[in-house]
């Protein structure tokens, strides 16, 4: 059970056990009885911590993918677990090696599983979760708990202003708009709502805000292309993630790096490459929005000698 629930659990027991006190009255063994079990859950309560970073998240559905509270659609479930795997992962690889270097920590591939661990009712739902940490790493659970938040942040973000869809976009691993168009378009064929839960984290989308996302999503046109350049590499930003060549006319080309590449490699590339000609391996991305504008963004794949 996510923070989020475990606190609305307590506050309707709460409810319901004040009701029931004002009932019984001053019943001397019921009113009793009933004042240190209001004590207790306030307690508990209280102990609760602000923030919780289990490495977990919910998600519940209705209309056509569920059957009430009694189950959910085994098709359903296998058309949305790659994508929603899919984001998780890119997430993560994306927080602890693309972003602004924190606590110095090397880059290395990211692998995470995800484990099917409960099929919450709620209408019916699903709850995935990490299991096979990295006991070296002792900020593996927080990445993860963080991704899993911010992916969930991402989905809501879909449903907000043109303005706020393009911004989060901008800022999302490029890899991930399939995933998110993937998971949205199956959520909406199937008419159902979406509650998300991970620790403290909880979101409710309608219906009509599902349908609208995956409009949206779907009309954000995306070309994936790999290229090959020759230009002169200016060098990598290991700490922002991000790497610099000029090509053969001169123009200057900026962009993120794979996460595949780990730092002795770029490292390495430093050493060998540095403001020397040579020939650059990128992906090219071009993102359309309805509104009409366009984003192109690069991410480097290899460079080799010419």
């Amino acid at each position: 059970m996510s923070l989020h629930n475990r606190i609305q659990y307590l506050n309707t027991q709460l409810i319901d056990l004040n009701r029931l006190l004002e009932k019984v009255g001053d019943h001397p063994l019921m009113a009793e009885g009933l004042k240190e079990r209001i004590e207790m859950i306030e307690n508990e309560l209280k102990s609760i911590p602000l923030e919780s970073f289990e490495p977990s998240l919910q998600f519940l559905f209705s209309g056509d993918a569920v059957l009430g509270s009694q189950g959910i659609k085994s098709t359903f479930l296998s058309k949305i677990m790659p994508p929603l795997e899919g984001l998780v992962k890119t997430q993560l690889a994306f927080n602890k090696y693309g972003k602004v270097g924190r606590r110095g920590r090397a880059r290395k591939s990211s692998n995470a599983e995800l484990f099917l661990t409960a099929l919450p009712k709620g209408s019916f739902g699903i709850e995935l979760s990490r299991l096979d940490f990295d006991e070296e790493d002792l900020y593996d659970i927080v990445d993860t708990s963080d991704a899993m938040k911010d992916v969930i942040t991402l989905i809501a973000n879909t449903t907000g202003s043109d303005q706020l869809f393009e911004s989060t976009i901008e800022t999302t691993p490029k890899r991930n708009l399939n995933n998110l168009k993937r998971f949205l378009q199956e959520v909406s064929n199937e008419r159902s709502i979406l509650k998300m839960d991970s620790g403290n984290l909880h979101i409710e989308l309608s219906k009509e805000k599902i349908d609208k996302a995956a409009s949206r999503v779907s009309f954000a046109l995306k070309e994936d292309n790999e290229i090959f350049i020759t230009g002169i590499f200016r060098g990598v930003l290991l700490d922002s993630n991000r790497f610099d060549i000029l090509d053969d006319e001169g123009q200057q080309i900026s962009g993120s790096i794979s996460h595949d590449l780990d730092e002795e490699q770029l490292i390495e590339y430093d050493k060998k490459f540095l403001n020397q000609y040579c020939k650059i391996h990128l992906i090219v991305y071009k993102t359309k929005f309805k509104t009409l504008s366009e984003r192109t963004d690069y991410e480097l794949l290899e460079i080799t000698e010419i």
